[in-house]
């Protein structure tokens, strides 16, 4: 009974997606492949990395001094000038600077996994008595390792770390499209759709 419940929810939550699933398995393929390549040239996609970020802190820093000059009278309106305008100076050096944009950038990933592992660590030690407290020691060390191997390694793992965790991201992004295409045609296999 619950199985087919399961069954009956799944397919129901499935049925918008039934005609486009070969798109999403190809969208799938696409990333895995996408990634596999970022994980060869890995300082590309760390090049890449850093300049959709300059671009987001340009973006960004225009919209906050449009909408900081369109409040006259606002108490804040200075405030938000300065942020604006360093938001787009921060968006300016990315371009002008990227390689040390993506030092800095690095150094930061590596500062906040140190800090989470160790906060990690101290909650798993605070969990103890629960049966997943291992669990959180286990995901805190090896956090607090990889932002070791990261800072030990600084400058030169600049040159791999961001292009490596976008390049994962992507191929977890498209497996998980390769699944739920394949969920989608198991699901609907053998069935005609409703005309």
């Amino acid at each position: 009974m619950t199985d087919a419940t399961t069954t009956h929810t799944l397919a129901t939550h499935l049925v918008p997606l039934r005609k486009n699933w070969g798109w999403l398995m190809g969208a799938g393929v696409i990333l895995i492949l996408l990634g596999v390549f970022g994980l060869a040239a890995s300082l590309l996609f760390s090049l890449v990395s850093v300049f959709t970020f300059g671009f987001m802190m340009l973006i960004g820093g225009v919209v906050l001094l449009v909408d900081a000059f369109r409040r006259e009278g606002w108490k804040s309106r200075m405030l938000m000038l300065a942020i604006g305008a360093l938001y787009v100076l921060s968006g300016v050096l990315v371009f002008a600077m990227p390689l040390s944009a993506l030092a800095g950038l690095t150094l930061f990933v590596g500062a906040a996994l140190v800090a989470t592992g160790v906060l990690r660590i101290v909650m798993a030690f605070q969990l103890r008595p629960m049966q997943t407290w291992i669990w959180v020691l286990v995901s805190g060390v090896l956090s607090l390792l990889l932002g070791a191997l990261i800072l030990v390694q600084w400058p030169a793992s600049s040159a791999w770390v961001l292009g490596t965790f976008l390049a994962i991201e992507l191929i977890f992004q498209g497996w998980a499209y390769v699944m739920l295409a394949q969920a989608i045609r198991s699901t609907f296999d053998g069935v005609q759709p409703k005309s």
